[in-house]
């Protein structure tokens, strides 16, 4: 028992040393059955410094009931001043041979993917992000209605790093 204490206490301190400190914004939603098509992922935040350069990114957590090479994803970014910048996204999740691409061991995967890079908040206030499930069914026209296989799908603004 005392060895188990240890191991757990040794992770958590290389997690803390790990912990990446150029993170301003992360924020994370599971899901019970799957990415409903009609639940749309909110995620708020206030403006970061206004002088600065940032990255965004989109995080996906996966097991092996997904099912699909490849995911899309519609944003829409609500700025303060009531613009709104919208995309349509497409991501590769697996590699030819069917296995999940990402971290992890065993079934779930965890990636990280490129959502904005370089991106300067001009305005102050409160900025939303939106991002809706786009996935089909190869050869079918309807989204489906709910989409198995993810776990968890998050959000992250990390300060650009000068090279």
């Amino acid at each position: 028992m005392q060895s188990l204490k240890f191991i757990f206490l040794f992770i958590f301190i290389i997690s803390i040393f790990a912990c990446n400190n150029s993170e301003f914004h992360s924020e994370f939603n599971s899901f019970d059955e799957g990415w409903a098509k009609s639940d749309v992922q909110k995620f708020k935040f206030q403006a970061p410094d206004t002088s600065n350069t940032y990255n965004l990114f989109l995080h996906t957590r996966v097991n092996q009931d997904y099912l699909f090479s490849n995911l899309f994803l519609i944003t829409k970014m609500n700025f303060p001043n009531g613009k709104i910048v919208s995309d349509t996204l497409a991501y590769e999740m697996a590699f030819p041979n069917g296995e999940l691409m990402g971290q992890g061991f065993g079934s779930v995967k965890e990636s990280k993917l490129w959502y904005k890079n370089g991106v300067k908040f001009d305005e102050v206030g409160e900025y939303t992000l939106e991002v809706e499930q786009a996935m089909r069914k190869f050869g079918e026209v309807q989204a489906l209605d709910t989409l198995s296989g993810i776990l968890d799908f998050g959000f992250s603004i990390e300060a650009k790093k000068n090279n």
